[in-house]
């Protein structure tokens, strides 16, 4: 008879998790992240579009949001917006790669000797702090006004921070980590492969997202100096006619071409490194 006491069991109803929006909003998923997005996005353009139609009126300044979706409508209907688009991203498709592979290269090669770090260091720093977007018409001049000087301009803009941060990467890998190795018997190449190279990830990748938007500002620049074509070419056009919504369209794509590779890079950083998304 005991049993027939016994309380009877809740509704599975009650068993189920709750959804908890705030939690689901702050988390780390694909569609939480997207909805972030989205709603910076539309955040942004709200405001933009308050702000340029009741505080800033001269329309040389600052022109409504939907000024510029018009503004970029027609040069996608004319077939600017693709030639443009088809040029920078032609520059930047060549150059980019190419930066990265040889700054992670040179960065490796550093760190591997502490003779070359000390020679070459001081050098890497001076350059670094030079704005080489200045040096853009010497290329220009140099190269001539084809793909080979933009590639120029944005190969010496962009690979500095990949192998200043390939070096430091390299060189923060926690000693206890290598000595582990070693007392495993693990050889030199062993160690690299399994320790420092894996450590150094996130620093190679930070790098990469700040040689990009580098990347960004010198294809523009060199599109400025000299070229027939491009998103550097569209803006100063439109600078020249007074068409401040179609220079802020170009601007956009750009922030977006941004903010498009850092998700990307950030998404390759947790598959590489997880344990790092882990610990944060």
């Amino acid at each position: 008879m005991t049993h027939m006491n016994r309380p009877a069991d809740p509704p599975p109803s009650l068993h189920r998790p709750s959804f908890h929006f705030g939690r689901w909003i702050g988390g780390g998923s694909r569609s939480a992240n997207l909805v972030r997005t989205l709603v910076s996005f539309t955040l942004l353009a709200i405001t933009w579009e308050v702000v340029a139609r009741t505080l800033i009126t001269n329309r040389l300044i600052l022109v409504p949001f939907t000024e510029v979706l018009v503004a970029l409508q027609r040069d996608l209907h004319n077939g600017e917006l693709w030639l443009h688009a088809r040029t920078t991203l032609l520059e930047l498709g060549i150059a980019f790669p190419l930066s990265v592979l040889i700054g992670v290269a040179l960065g490796l090669l550093i760190a591997s000797s502490r003779l070359l770090q000390q020679v070459l260091d001081p050098i890497l720093t001076a350059m670094y702090s030079v704005p080489i977007v200045a040096l853009a018409p010497l290329f220009i001049a140099w190269l001539g006004f084809g793909i080979e000087s933009k590639i120029a301009v944005i190969l010496l803009v962009s690979v500095f921070p990949i192998i200043i941060n390939t070096e430091v990467g390299l060189r923060s890998t926690d000693r206890g980590l290598i000595e582990t190795a070693r007392s495993f018997n693990a050889t030199g190449f062993q160690i690299f492969r399994t320790v420092m190279l894996p450590f150094s990830i996130p620093f190679i990748l930070g790098g990469v997202r700040v040689a990009f938007a580098r990347a960004l500002v010198g294809v523009v620049v060199a599109e400025f100096f000299g070229a027939f074509s491009g998103f550097g070419y569209a803006i100063l056009a439109a600078s020249q006619t007074y068409n401040t919504g179609r220079l802020l369209g170009y601007v956009v794509i750009l922030a977006l071409l941004g903010m498009l590779s850092s998700i990307a890079l950030r998404a390759l950083e947790q598959r590489l490194a997880p344990w790092r998304e882990n610990n944060e």
